[in-house]
């Protein structure tokens, strides 16, 4: 469980360094945009020449849409199909790897309860085999006492089909 939780913290931490660098790139992009429609070419170019070349990419093939003029043009240059946000891949996988390690967990901790009940069976065969010399009629020890080895033998064949 704490390898699990260690897994998703690294996938939030991941997904937030995502996010916030596309913060980043979004606001650059509304920057460029406005330096644009405000005929400030100087300043456009100045935010284009500093994109990431992940943004870059998403930025070039976004205008090679020619979305100015192209109605059917992707919205902005962040849609799925030409931006991939920072880390999304390693938060996955580290997702993917923590479903796997609480899964893990779960069957460990199954089997320890298994063998915890195997442990109060053990006790309840001592209190049974103990109590069967305490009764007076033969017959009730003999049923305690048996009903002990039962316990005792069915307790035994589960430690045994358990894995190790």
């Amino acid at each position: 469980m704490n390898e699990f939780n260690s897994l998703e913290r690294q996938a939030g931490l991941l997904s937030i360094q995502g996010m916030q660098a596309a913060s980043i790139h979004a606001a650059m992009f509304m920057q460029l945009l406005a330096a644009q429609q405000a005929g400030n070419e100087k300043l456009a170019i100045f935010y284009a020449e500093r994109f990431p070349p992940d943004v870059r990419k998403a930025y070039d093939a976004w205008l090679s849409q020619k979305p100015f003029e192209n109605p059917n043009a992707d919205p902005h240059p962040f849609v799925p199909n030409l931006y991939q946000m920072r880390g999304t891949q390693e938060a996955a996988k580290a997702t993917a790897d923590a479903l796997g390690k609480v899964e893990e967990a779960r069957n460990d901790g199954n089997v320890s309860g298994q063998y915890l009940a195997n442990t109060v069976m053990f006790a309840t065969v001592l209190f049974f085999a103990n109590a069967a010399g305490k009764f007076q009629q033969a017959r009730v020890r003999i049923v305690s006492f048996l009903f002990a080895v039962g316990v005792f033998a069915f307790a035994v064949v589960r430690i045994v089909l358990l894995p190790f």
